[in-house]
């Protein structure tokens, strides 16, 4: 096996203990589940920047990219130091975007935002309370009042919008806020307004701009699926540059519930809930246990297994001798780019490259024939034959090279090379004894594997549970599972210089000569061998990976052509 299979089954290994964990650690409550109440869709998460529910934000970041240039992009910044590897090296302007319920930072991290809205940047903040730190950097007097009612009427610039509130598609009366008096540093400007009080402002900031929406639920997806809500969020945009990154500040995203009372003990001291993966964990002791006795484990095996492979005296291995190798390589490429005149300069390079190791001259940078007699002189080869070869080897005529021509160019250089003595009768058959193994799909297998091993648990887990079937999954998922291990471990054909051995489903091995080899008949799905005796031997293409399943039909082709 491979390198990438041994991790896939690992990695499936550790899935299924996961979810046998999991299957394992229920409460048995014998009592029947509760009944959900009934509700039309998802109206729990709000403010979700790429959240396609009613209450998620999908289509207002969606237009939002729109309304920005194509070289421009909409990035999320969910930590500093995000902020600090993918903002700070920007040095042109940017749309610094925040829709949400609460948003808050720390002093220090407003100064910075601030400081890049004074040098010619924007600041878009949708919200519905900010921390007691922002508001007097931006306002002498602030005061935020609202209307309770199921709906209003925007006015932006010249339109009169409706907004309406809903929840599970019924609408109902919640807070509109808006801004009370005010009195801002800098001047400010109203962009929209309902009952004559302002929800939206833009404040001058150094050579920027910073944008005040006190009604972030006015972009909710289904407020966008109306025409009123598309064409407000629309021209709220519009008042944004189109030539300016958007970063959307996450990283200021408090709470639902930030600032009350009662907040929940799991919010840190900024306000933000732990939300980590590992708070399930944590929160169950099962799962919790179970976590700290494969760390354990893998711990232990660690220590151990490298007290076990830690070589009393270095070895030293002999360098492998890569030749072979090297051919290999340059074989798959070259059928992967079938490119006959391409795989003719690798040829004459090596031409090259073994002349020069062996008689010290230089047929690159050759000038005349003088290089080609001193290289005959030394070779004891006949030159017309040498400048014969070169003129081949050489050739410019891109279209006149097909696949028979670089054939044919290297039985050509492989008889100069044996004339000569480069090439000697131990590496000629060392090559014809070289073996090519075609192995099987892994999919199939590894579908084997995991389904058998998913068997195993599910049967111990019923057997534990007292549920009858579980005597007949586990020998089930064992039988899978030792099948899927044998179709991995062995080959499905194996072909040397004489025979040709096949290994069936289940290991067993099936020995061929090539010389009782009678006829092929090549099939789309796979290639029938008859041999002496009656003897057939079916290859299914399926059953074969894709490399090998190319480089299957190409050897079998050449038996073929020869019955032709």
């Amino acid at each position: 096996m491979n390198k990438q299979t041994k991790i896939g089954l690992v990695a499936g290994v550790i899935l299924l203990m996961i979810l046998f964990v999991w299957m394992m650690s229920g409460e048995g409550d014998t009592n029947k589940p509760k009944r959900k109440a009934y509700v039309s869709s998802n109206w729990s998460k709000r403010f979700q920047v790429f959240d396609k529910k009613p209450l998620g934000l999908y289509l207002f970041t969606s237009l939002a990219s729109a309304h920005i240039d194509t070289s421009e992009k909409i990035v999320p910044i969910s930590d500093w130091i995000q902020y600090d590897t993918l903002v700070n090296p920007v040095k042109k302007a940017k749309t610094f975007l925040f829709v949400g319920n609460n948003f808050g930072l720390k002093n220090s991290e407003i100064d910075t935002i601030l400081s890049e809205v004074e040098q010619g940047s924007d600041l878009f903040l949708s919200y519905n309370g900010l921390t007691e730190n922002f508001a007097p950097r931006l306002f002498d007097q602030y005061e935020i009042q609202f209307d309770y009612s199921s709906s209003v009427n925007v006015f932006a610039g010249k339109q009169k919008l409706k907004m309406i509130n809903l929840f599970q598609n019924d609408t109902v009366a919640d807070d509109w806020k808006a801004f009370g008096d005010i009195e801002t540093h800098q001047p400010h400007r109203s962009l929209s307004s309902f009952m004559e009080m302002n929800n939206f402002i833009e404040i001058e900031y150094g050579e920027g701009s910073i944008f005040l929406h006190t009604t972030p639920t006015m972009y909710f997806n289904y407020q966008l699926k109306r025409l009123d809500g598309f064409k407000y969020a629309e021209y709220t945009l519009n008042q944004l540059a189109r030539d300016q990154s958007i970063y959307l500040l996450e990283l200021g995203r408090l709470s639902d519930n930030y600032g009350n009372e009662d907040t929940d003990e799991d919010d840190g001291a900024d306000g933000k809930r732990d939300d980590s993966y590992l708070r399930l964990i944590f929160e169950n002791p099962t799962l919790l246990s179970a976590l700290l006795l494969c760390i354990l484990g893998v711990i232990l095996f660690v220590i151990f297994r490298s007290k076990r492979t830690r070589p009393i005296v270095p070895f030293i291995k002999a360098k492998k001798d890569m030749t072979l190798a090297f051919t290999e390589t340059i074989t798959s490429i070259y059928f992967s780019k079938r490119n006959p005149y391409g795989l003719l300069q690798v040829q004459r390079k090596n031409f090259y490259s073994t002349i020069s190791k062996h008689f010290f001259l230089d047929l690159q940078k050759r000038e005349g024939d003088k290089t080609l007699e001193i290289l005959a002189e030394k070779s004891n080869h006949s030159k017309e034959e040498i400048v014969r070869l070169m003129s081949r080897l050489e050739t410019k005529e891109a279209f006149s090279v097909s696949e028979q021509y670089v054939v044919e160019m290297l039985k050509s250089i492989h008889t100069f090379y044996k004339k000569v003595g480069i090439i000697s009768d131990k590496i000629t058959a060392k090559v014809a004894a070289k073996e090519f193994v075609y192995r099987r799909n892994l999919f199939v297998p590894a579908s084997f594997v995991l389904g058998g091993l998913f068997l195993v648990i599910l049967g111990v887990y019923y057997l534990m549970s007292s549920i009858g079937i579980g005597i007949v999954l586990w020998p089930i998922g064992m039988i899978l599972f030792a099948l899927g291990v044998i179709r991995m471990s062995k080959p499905y054909v194996v072909v040397n210089n004489k025979t040709i051995i096949h290994y069936s489903s289940f290991g067993k091995k099936t020995i061929y000569n090539k010389d009782d080899l009678l006829s092929t008949s090549m099939k789309s799905r796979g290639v029938i061998l008859v041999f002496k005796n009656n003897k057939k031997l079916i290859i299914n293409y399926w059953d074969l990976s894709r490399f090998d399943q190319a480089q299957f039909k190409r050897f079998i082709s050449k038996f073929h052509t020869q019955e032709l």
